[in-house]
């Protein structure tokens, strides 16, 4: 769990950090070992995500378990020889940079934040605005819901 005050610019600093940890694990096996399965080419992931235990443990450091799991799931991984592979491919592009945030609410357990999502850092393009659910536990943050859910998030089953 994120350990992070809850000011709105240590709010923007968590949604930003989470919004990116699905690309984290995506991106690292980019020239890993390949191999193809079923027509589609997948990479190995390295050591420290390298079972599903490990990758959903680095989602949780942001996310709770729910929005984990779905995120692990859509990575479309495989396991080969006791390791994970992801598809290889072009996620497409995501709206995920805040801009902004806003507490909307707060009560001892939850925080609701409508945050203004970018594609670019510097300026507002292609913005989407997203609500969040965030949880606390003693200082410690986690996202536990998103209004809108793009890819990442899809309904599906666990693989892996």
């Amino acid at each position: 769990m994120a350990r992070i005050a809850q000011t709105p610019g240590k709010l923007k600093d968590l949604i930003d950090a989470a919004e990116g940890v699905w690309f984290e694990v995506f991106y690292s096996g980019d020239g890993n070992k390949a191999i193809t399965v079923g027509g589609n080419e997948y990479h190995l992931l390295p050591l420290r995500f390298s079972t599903r235990v490990k990758v959903i443990s680095y989602f949780r450091h942001y996310w709770g378990i729910a929005m984990s799991n779905r995120m692990f799931c859509n990575l479309h991984t495989i396991r080969r020889n006791n390791r994970l592979y992801v598809i290889v491919g072009d996620p497409g592009i995501f709206t995920t940079i805040p801009r902004r945030v806003r507490v909307t609410s707060r009560t001892a357990t939850r925080i609701r934040v409508t945050a203004v999502l970018s594609m670019s850092e510097d300026y507002d393009e292609e913005t989407m605005l997203v609500q969040y659910l965030i949880g606390k536990s003693g200082t410690g943050l986690r996202v536990l819901d998103r209004n809108k859910k793009d890819e990442r998030f899809a309904r599906c089953g666990m693989s892996g």
